[in-house]
C-alpha cells in the first residue's frame, strides 16, 4: 500500500500565505523523509483558506526541495487554461526533475463564475470542451495528434524526451470513465464526495484502454484524514474543519482556517449540525489503529493501490504529527536524511 500527500497550502486564523507555504514545504520534506510516495500540491481561487493559486510553481518549489517524492498537482484546472501552455510548463518540470513529476487535471474551474471569467480573460468559459482539452493535453506531452482540428502539426520543440505521469482527477463516474477511455490514471476525491467512490473507481479499473500512454490502470483514492495519538484528540483537532465546512457552506469563503477554540464556541444551528452529520462522513478521524483499519478497508473496497491523504486543521504540528502517526502506522520506510530537512528554521527566509 502506498501512501502519498494532497496539501492544500492552507492558511489558518492568526496565520499567512507566506506561512502556508513554508508549511508546505516543511510538510514536502517530511513527507520524503518519512516513506510518503508522492506530495501533491491543490490548486484554488478566490479562497480565504487555501492560498495555492498556481501549482506548477509550488510543484517547481517542492520538488527543488527534494530529491526523491514524486511531485505533482492535484490538480491543475484545465478548464481554465490552455493544454499547449500546460503541456510546456510540466515537460520543462519533467525536464528539470526527471522521473518525479505528476500532472493531476481537474475538471472544476476551482473558484467563483467571476473568478472563472477572469482566468479566461474574454475567452469562453466552457466546462463542456474539458474532454477534447484533456485529449489535446495528452497529443501535446506525448507527442501525438491534437484533437483538434487547427492544431494539428502543432508540438513541443524544445523539451527533453519523456513526459509527466498523468492522472484525471474527479468525484464521479463522469471523469473515471474519461480516464478510463483515454488510458491514463485516475484519482478518486473521496474528501470532497464519500458517495459511490467505490464502484466509481472500480468501474474505471474495468473498463480502461491502454494507450500509447499507458498500458495499465493506475487508480488511487484522495481521502480527508486526521490522526491524532487518541481517538479524543482527533476530534477535537477536526472541530476546526467543523467549522470551515460550516462557513464554505455559507458562502464565507474568505475566511482562513479557524482555530479549534473557535470552533467550539460557534453558535452551530440545527440546519448546521445536519451539514455535518453528513460532512462527517467523508473524513477519517481516529487514533492511528483506528485509521489504519477504515484506510485498509477504503483500499480494498476501492480495489486501489495507493491513498492519499489530505489533513486540513488549524494547527499545523498536530497536521504534520498526523502524517508522521500515520507513516509509522503503516510502517513506511524511512529515508536517510539530513536533519535540515524537517527542522522549521531550515525554512526559506525573507
Amino acid at each position: 500500500m502506498k501512501l502519498s500527500v494532497l496539501d492544500h497550502s492552507i492558511v489558518v486564523r492568526g496565520g499567512s500565505p507566506r506561512e502556508a507555504f513554508q508549511n508546505t514545504l516543511e510538510l514536502a520534506r517530511a513527507a520524503e523523509q518519512w516513506g510518503y510516495h508522492r506530495y501533491w500540491v491543490a490548486e484554488h481561487h478566490g479562497s480565504g483558506h487555501f492560498a495555492g493559486v498556481a501549482p506548477e510553481v509550488m510543484v517547481s518549489h517542492v520538488a527543488s526541495a527534494t530529491s526523491r517524492i514524486r511531485v505533482g498537482t492535484g490538480g491543475v484546472l484545465l478548464t481554465n487554461y490552455s493544454p499547449f501552455k500546460v503541456a510546456e510548463v510540466f515537460r520543462l518540470l519533467e525536464t528539470l526533475h526527471p522521473g518525479r513529476i505528476d500532472l493531476g487535471i481537474g475538471r472544476a474551474s476551482g473558484s467563483s463564475d467571476l473568478v472563472a471569467k477572469a482566468l479566461a480573460y474574454g475567452g469562453p468559459v466552457n466546462p463542456e470542451a474539458f474532454p477534447q482539452k484533456l485529449e489535446d493535453l495528452i497529443a501535446f506531452l506525448s507527442g501525438t495528434t491534437p484533437a483538434t482540428e487547427g492544431l494539428k502539426g502543432l508540438g513541443l520543440k524544445t523539451m527533453a524526451p519523456g513526459m509527466p505521469q498523468l492522472w484525471a482527477l474527479g468525484s464521479g463516474e463522469q471523469s473515471s470513465l474519461l480516464a478510463a477511455r483515454l488510458g491514463i490514471s485516475f484519482c478518486f476525491a473521496h474528501f470532497f464526495n464519500p458517495v459511490n467512490g467505490a464502484p466509481v473507481t472500480r468501474g474505471y479499473r474495468e473498463k480502461f484502454q491502454g494507450s500509447h500512454v499507458q498500458s495499465a490502470p493506475r487508480s488511487a483514492v484522495s481521502v480527508y484524514v486526521i490522526c491524532g495519538r487518541t481517538e479524543a484528540e482527533a476530534r477535537r483537532i477536526a472541530r476546526s474543519s467543523d467549522l470551515l465546512t460550516v462557513n464554505t457552506r455559507k458562502g464565507r469563503n474568505e475566511e482562513p482556517i479557524p482555530s479549534i477554540e473557535e470552533a467550539e464556541a460557534y453558535p452551530y444551528t440545527p440546519e448546521d449540525l445536519a451539514v455535518l452529520e453528513f460532512d462527517r462522513q467523508r473524513v477519517v478521524c481516529g487514533d492511528p489503529s483506528q485509521v489504519k483499519a477504515r484506510l485498509l478497508a477504503m483500499a480494498e473496497d476501492f480495489q486501489t493501490e495507493e491513498l492519499i491523504l489530505t489533513t486540513i486543521c488549524h494547527d499545523h504540528r498536530a497536521r504534520m504529527r498526523s502524517y508522521e502517526l500515520l507513516a509509522e502506522a503503516f510502517g513506511l520506510s524511512r529515508a536517510e536524511a539530513p536533519p535540515e530537512a524537517v527542522r522549521p528554521e531550515a525554512r526559506p527566509r525573507a
